[in-house]
Parts: structure tokens; sequence; C-alpha cells
């Protein structure tokens, strides 16, 4: 185990590790959320601990005086976990999401109850035994009486630029995972809800999601979970609960009275360390209860303790169900209050992969699809789009129009040429 407490590259002392929920609390000021406003980040950071986190008193003493962005950093490095309690997804699409995330549930559920007739009349007991365990690529049964769902992630709103480039959560991902190149592990939405009027949603068993890459010193972050409730979460929902600290090396099972759940509003956000000790809450009340997630990494990690089924549940030709690809995220952070509009044509349905038969899982790995021109105006020059597999059609119309400074009416209209020349290639 390392004693090394220093701030990223800047040689002062992180803040102390957490000892209730309201030592988690982060995010940035209300100026710097303003809507039209840049991402969230520190102009002047990094700069030295004088400058950005330790400052002095007049009699010379040292106060500690971080900016939000430093203060957010220094928080979850310290303890593995941090909250932002509220405006982080605009209520209206998160209404959008909670409405999708309750539909693909239904579906899933009603799939998985013909499926299990199918089983008990064909005396299939293979099939029966997985619809029992609910281990499918689209649906997993977890303990305590979760359902993790991964449906149509491709589709608005789980595609939208302002959550996957989300201005508050990204900037501070990006930063906490080393500054360089980023990769969407994978996303989903995780239920907790009582199966039946007879069951009880208990809490999870502790644990972490995954362990530390080497054994001799602590490292920095190398994938973070971002949880968007999509609802309230309270003490009496089950909210995720954490033992801050526990991420770092030679901390897991080591005994502490540190433990408590992080609430907050629907569309705030809750960021915690991969390595962190944590459990799903109990859900006592008679309202299920859903978190979208996303999974970032640093783009040479490929997770292999949480594998899926790739059997999938849909078998009705009628209901689209791409695999999840992991992609790379090249792009900038959203604006302050962009990006969360639908820019889906027709049914949005459109695909992530350019392959049905591509794997589910791996750290980002790229290759080129095709290359397109686009030309702007006044601008003497086309420009080159280069579409990687994985990609998503909606996030690279996306990115270029912002960085050509474009219109976002452009945005749907360049979307539909691109996943035009996608389909085409996985024809």
């Amino acid at each position: 185990m390392t004693n090394d407490n220093t701030f990223l590259s800047c040689q002062f002392p992180l803040p102390p590790i957490a000892k209730s929920e309201r030592d988690c609390e982060v995010g940035p000021t209300v100026e710097e959320s303003a809507k039209n406003q840049s991402s969230w980040r520190s102009k002047s950071y990094p700069k030295s601990a004088s400058s950005i986190y330790r400052k002095r008193n007049r009699d010379g003493s040292a106060v500690v005086a971080p900016d939000s962005f430093a203060h957010a950093v220094g928080t979850f490095l310290s303890s593995g976990c941090c909250v932002i309690k509220r405006n982080v997804l605009p209520s209206e699409f998160v209404k959008s999401a909670l409405e999708k995330a309750t539909n693909d549930l239904n579906l899933l559920e009603d799939e998985l109850q013909n499926l299990r007739r199918k089983a008990i009349q064909t005396q299939n007991s293979n099939l029966l035994a997985q619809v029992s365990r609910g281990d499918f690529r689209e649906l997993i049964d977890r303990d305590g009486g979760r359902r993790d769902v991964r449906f149509q992630l491709d589709r608005f709103p789980f595609s939208a630029q302002g959550l996957i480039y989300n201005p508050v959560v990204f900037p501070l991902v990006k930063e906490l995972l080393g500054g360089g190149d980023v990769c969407l592990l994978y996303t989903g939405v995780m239920w907790a809800k009582k199966t039946n009027d007879n069951d009880k949603c208990e809490p999870q068993h502790w644990h972490g999601d995954g362990g530390h890459l080497f054994d001799h010193a602590h490292l920095p972050p190398h994938c973070i979970n971002v949880f968007y409730p999509l609802v309230n979460l309270s003490a009496e929902n089950g909210p995720t609960e954490f033992v801050p600290g526990s991420h770092r090396l030679g901390c897991f099972h080591s005994p502490t009275e540190r433990q408590f759940g992080l609430c907050c509003d629907a569309g705030g956000a809750i960021l915690f360390d991969y390595r962190t000790k944590h459990r799903g809450g109990s859900n006592t009340t008679d309202t299920p209860r859903p978190v979208l997630y996303l999974a970032y990494c640093k783009p040479f990690f490929k997770d292999t303790g949480n594998i899926r089924s790739e059997q999938s549940l849909i078998h009705s030709k009628s209901i689209s169900s791409p695999p999840w690809v992991s992609r790379m995220l090249p792009g900038q952070a959203a604006e302050m209050g962009k990006g969360f509009e639908n820019t889906d044509q027709g049914d949005g349905n459109t695909a992530t992969t350019s392959s049905s038969k591509a794997a589910t899982t791996g750290s980002g790995e790229r290759w080129v699809l095709f290359r397109m021109n686009v030309e702007i105006p006044d601008c003497e020059d086309a420009k080159t789009i280069t579409v990687y597999h994985g990609d998503v059609a909606n996030e690279v119309s996306s990115q270029f129009v912002s960085e050509h400074g474009l219109d976002e009416s452009f945005v749907p209209v360049l979307q539909g040429a691109i996943q035009q020349q996608m389909d085409a290639v996985a024809a």
C-alpha cells in the first residue's frame, strides 16, 4: 500500500476522506453552470498548490480554498466517490430517459415471460434455467432485486451529446482519467424494484466493480462509473452506499465506520472509482428506482470481470437489439444546456456498430469504416469526417458541427448522411 496522497501532479495534500454524505458534495457554481457557458472546468487548472488549492491568511497560516473543479477532483481522488446533487441533466431530458427506460423494461419483461412459457411448453430445461437466472445480453438479474438493462442504447435519449459528453461530468471524468483519450466502456439502466408483492428489494452485497491494475502501488483511476438517477434518490428507495477511501490499494477490507448512501435529485450525478467498495441500498418503497449509468475508462482498459451473456432475449425481427460496442470519445464536452435535443430520424433505429457480430466488450479498439468529405459554407476546402467502428452517427455529426461552429440545424442532416453510409457498410 502506498501512502502517496498528492493531488495528481500538484504537490499538495488531498482533502480528508469523506466521513459523511455532505463531504462528498461537489459541483460547479451557479455562474459556472449557467446556460450558454462553456463546460465546467477551471480556467486556471492545473496550477501550483499556492494558487489553486492552498491560500494563506494574513497571519501566514494555510487555509484550504479550492475552486469548484479542483475541489471535485480532490474529493474524488481522496474518497473514491462524489455527488453532484442536482441540475446535471435537464428535467425534460430526464423525463424522456425515464419514459424510454420504462418502456424498454416492460418490453424485455414481456419477452422474458414469453421465453418462460416457451421453455415450459417445450420442456427445455436449459432455456428455463437461463430465464430463471435472468441471464441475457439485454437484461441481467443481479442480487438485491436489481435488473441491469442494456437495450437500444444507440437511440435518443441514451445517445444524446449532452449525456455522453455531459458539460459537467465529462470534463471531470476526463481530468480524473489523466486528461487524454477516454473510452465509453458501457452504459445501461439499473433498476431496483420488487418482482412481486411478496418480495423485498434487499440491499446488494458489498462489492467493487473491479480491482487494481497492479499490486505494488496505488495508481490514479483507470475506470469511473457515473450514475444519473431518473427519479429522486432518497434514503427510502435504495441509494447506492459507499465506503469512502476503499478504492485505495490495501484498503478494500480495512475496518471502517465510514459507509453511507449518496442521495440526489433526478438528473443529478454520482461518480465513483471502479475500485470503490459499494452496494445498492434497500428500496423499501413500492416505486421502482431506475439509475442510468455510464462507465468511462482509459483506452487500454478491458473489463474482463463483468462479462455478460451474448445470448439475446429478443427473437422478433421487428425489434432492433444491437449489441453494445465500447467506443472512443475523441470529442469535447458539450456546452452548458446544449446537446439534449432529439436528433434521431424516423423511428430512431440507428446502429451503434457496423456488424451485429461485433464484440460486446473491449477497450474501444478502433478501425476506420469510411471517410466522408463535407462542404462547409464560406470555406474553400471541404472537411473530412473519419468514421470508426463503434461510432454513433449522432455523436460524430454533433462533434463536427461544434468543432466548425455550424448551426445546430445541420446536425440531423449530417447525421442522416453518416448513418446511411454506416448502414451501407454493414450491409
